[in-house]
């Protein structure tokens, strides 16, 4: 059945319906960014799997999520957001469902990129819906989303306690069971909603967003931001303060859900603070890139000098405070690009994040790997390896954030 055969109330309700089930699916794609590998990094050494090989199945997902967003971002008004978000939660349960139970290490390989792409393609369908239902109050809209969104690693830090109650398979795969109800829903509500497939857009676009040189800088500086705080939350957050904090893995993952909660909120908290800057953008831009550099040599003090607790959860805090930066960031690029490329323009910044967020896992696991843990416990110089790794890279996007221009009113 055609949507043009449909009422506008009906195919409003129908697409209403559909929307809420990508947001929750988004819920369970923000969730699956620090499942794996952070909440099973010992269950998985346990298992016979090396800290490179670890560290791999999450740089993978984070490289699939960062190709979806450049594919998505250049070709997805040919597709509609009913179809667009149908085929991402199409992949996103097949490879949740099927990682668990994968035997095989390049099958779980496959599996991690399968459901990386899916996640990126939700994220942008549910984007398109809400431009297209929403479209006077997109902003909004767009920001209730997130924080739903933002819930998702909130709730994936606790799952630790599912994981010791029925073991980190099955723990694994009840999200990808949620997500296959979700998806049937989908299904089911679907039918006139889907639009008909459009004349595709060229490269044009992408080359001109590409050949703003003030956009780099920008997309350099958050970046940095996004993946320090990933390598955090994902790969050595809770495992560390559980090695050196001196307390249970189920308090260390408590205290990386306060700092998820942190973030989330931080995406509102954001635009007082420009507000409290006189709308100076590039203050907070600037302020927030020192936070990311402060929190890696405040890190490596820690494990250099035994700081203990107090030390990490601070060095985190300041990592994962403009990890929440989001919103400034998109305003930013939105102000910087042409009218007719906005959605790309966003569409890059994301990707560009999510590039330097498997380069930044990628490169600490390496790091990891060059030490040998004493009973599953990594020594502080690891640790401290990793955060010095996180600092150096802060110095140049500090810089780059000193040359983003102000877009923001005087």
């Amino acid at each position: 059945m055609s949507s043009t055969l449909l009422s506008e109330e009906t195919l409003r309700r129908k697409k209403m319906i559909i929307l809420v089930c990508g947001v929750i699916m988004y819920f369970l794609t923000s969730m699956s960014k620090i499942l794996i590998p952070g909440t099973i990094f010992n269950d998985l050494q346990r298992a016979g799997f090396d800290v490179k090989s670890i560290s791999a199945l999450g740089a993978l997902y984070m490289y699939a999520y960062a190709a979806s967003q450049l594919l998505a971002g250049v070709f997805s008004d040919r597709y509609g957001g009913v179809r667009i978000l149908l085929i991402g939660c199409s992949m996103f349960t097949a490879g949740t469902l099927g990682f668990p139970f994968s035997e095989n290490l390049y099958l779980m390989y496959f599996c991690r990129l399968l459901t990386g792409f899916g996640a990126g393609t939700v994220f942008l369908g549910i984007a398109k819906l809400l431009a297209d239902l929403f479209s006077a109050k997109f902003a909004f809209a767009m920001g209730v989303a997130l924080v739903c969104g933002y819930a998702g690693p909130t709730a994936g830090t606790m799952i630790v306690f599912l994981i010791n109650a029925v073991g980190w398979q099955w723990a694994m795969a009840i999200p990808g069971m949620i997500a296959f109800c979700v998806l049937a829903l989908i299904v089911i509500m679907m039918k006139g909603t889907v639009k008909p497939v459009t004349r595709g857009q060229s490269l044009v676009p992408l080359l001109k967003v590409a050949k703003n040189h003030k956009m780099w800088l920008l997309w350099l500086t958050s970046s940095v931001v996004f993946a320090s705080y990933y390598v955090v939350l994902a790969q050595i957050g809770q495992k560390s303060i559980s090695d050196f904090g001196g307390i249970s893995a189920e308090k260390a993952a408590a205290c990386i859900m306060i700092m998820t909660i942190m973030v989330a909120a931080n995406n509102m908290g954001v635009s007082l603070a420009v507000k409290l800057c006189g709308n100076r953008r590039k203050v907070v831009t600037v302020a927030g890139i020192f936070c990311t550099l402060a929190g890696g040599i405040l890190g490596w003090c820690t494990m250099k000098y035994g700081f203990g607790l107090a030390g990490i959860l601070g060095a985190f805090f300041l990592i994962a405070l403009p990890a929440g930066y989001f919103p400034l960031f998109s305003i930013i690029v939105k102000d910087m690009a042409p009218p007719e490329y906005t959605g790309l323009s966003v569409a890059l910044l994301n990707f560009m994040a999510f590039v330097f967020i498997a380069l930044f896992q990628n490169i600490s696991g390496r790091i990891l790997q060059h030490f040998t843990p004493l009973n599953g416990v990594f020594p502080s110089e690891a640790y401290a390896a990793v955060f010095i790794f996180i600092a150096i890279m802060s110095v140049p996007a500090a810089i780059t954030s000193l040359l983003v221009p102000e877009t923001g009113r005087k």
